[in-house]
């Protein structure tokens, strides 16, 4: 088979009301997941791993923290002199009451990038989706089913969707896509999920944004390729690995807690296609000779003297000497003091908890706590 270009857009303008507060200062992309990425390492990973060389990003308002962590984008070789990364900031072009930074206009305004990418095809996907995906075999999948648009989801029991609003994938029995709609409709007990991950030629692409900005009635992207799948002949692709979708605290919470499962660590960050991040180098983790660890992923940097359960820790948290920390997220620079508790919780960076604090959170809602906060005993 002919060698195609793919080039890829990573579209960051989505909604952050239901992760807050962890996205009160950061868009979603940039929250941090298992100890030591970000969630925009895994759609960079996987275009990455794809020999992509031309990515769009587009931001929404909250890009400070996208920026400082890809930076260049050399940790996913994309420093090149040809193609590389391209960031396109929010652009506000309001011509009807009602309409958002996340309109086509910004798209529109943007497709020289596609257009001097070079590439025959264009893969759009978003940072929700936590997946490991061979981006070449959709390509190979795209050219077999002789299809326009291929739209990629996972077949899940309608009882895993609990009740997050995503959309699933409606397909006739050749195997054409016939609409996209929420899954709150669906009551098949297998139901494919929309991975909102789209393949089609960069050409069409561009044609599609061109037709909704004429007929001035979608406003966002999302809604514009929902509207495109019932346009043109559109195939599914089925993906078979670890999927999660961060729509919520308690899907990010799972999330994260899913990969103290080995098999479920292993087919998201292992195989053939590696997630890739940010390099930093920090000391190991030390443990003193108090320390009790069980069921956990603790990351460099870590001091670690108290008794730590079924949790992850980031880069440089202290864990101080009979503190207990069961089940729980720490993010990077966390301190927890002397004969505190912590039980289901999600703690923001460079939380402080005062020696003999209290937090006691559920599984179904953990406690999150944000950014730089300052937990005192009886709190």
């Amino acid at each position: 088979m002919k060698h195609q270009n793919i080039c890829g857009i990573i579209n960051l303008n989505e909604s952050i009301n239901p992760t807050q507060p962890l996205t009160a200062h950061r868009p979603v992309a940039g929250l941090p997941f298992c100890g030591r990425y970000r969630l925009i390492d895994f759609p960079l990973s996987n275009l990455a791993s794809a020999h992509v060389e031309s990515i769009g990003i587009f931001m929404n308002n909250q890009y400070r923290s996208i920026y400082d962590h890809v930076r260049s984008g050399s940790d996913w070789d994309m420093d090149r002199t040809n193609g590389g990364l391209f960031f396109f900031s929010p652009e506000v072009y309001r011509t009807k009451p009602g309409m958002t930074n996340e309109d086509l206009t910004n798209y529109y305004n943007n497709l020289e990038f596609i257009e001097k990418s070079g590439a025959d095809y264009v893969l759009v996907m978003g940072s929700r989706t936590l997946c490991n995906l061979d981006v070449r075999a959709i390509l190979r999948h795209h050219l077999e089913q002789n299809a326009e648009i291929t739209v990629v989801y996972k077949t899940v029991h309608r009882l895993a969707i609990d009740g997050r609003p995503m959309t699933c994938v409606v397909l006739g029995e050749d195997g054409k896509v016939r609409s996209i709609m929420p899954c709150s409709t669906c009551h098949d007990d297998q139901i494919a999920v929309n991975m909102e991950i789209y393949f089609m030629k960069c050409s069409l692409f561009a044609k599609l944004i061109r037709r909704f900005i004429a007929w001035n009635e979608l406003y966002n992207l999302r809604d514009a390729l929902h509207q495109a799948v019932t346009i043109v002949s559109t195939n599914g692709y089925e993906y078979t690995g670890y999927l999660k979708t961060i729509q919520s605290i308690k899907s990010y919470y799972d999330g994260n807690m899913d990969m103290l499962e080995e098999s479920n660590l292993t087919a998201l960050l292992g195989g053939n296609h590696r997630i890739q991040t940010k390099v930093k180098n920090e000391v190991p983790a030390f443990y003193g000779k108090n320390a009790d660890v069980t069921d956990a992923l603790i990351a460099n940097g870590c001091v670690i003297k108290g008794k730590i359960v079924r949790s992850l820790l980031s880069r440089n948290v202290t864990v101080a000497k009979g503190a207990e920390v069961k089940g729980t997220i720490l993010m990077e620079g966390c301190m927890i003091g002397e004969g505190a508790y912590l039980e289901n919780v999600i703690m923001d960076k460079e939380t402080r908890v005062a020696p003999g604090s209290q937090l006691i959170g559920s599984k179904e809602h953990p406690i999150v706590v944000e950014k730089k906060s300052k937990i005192h005993l009886g709190q």
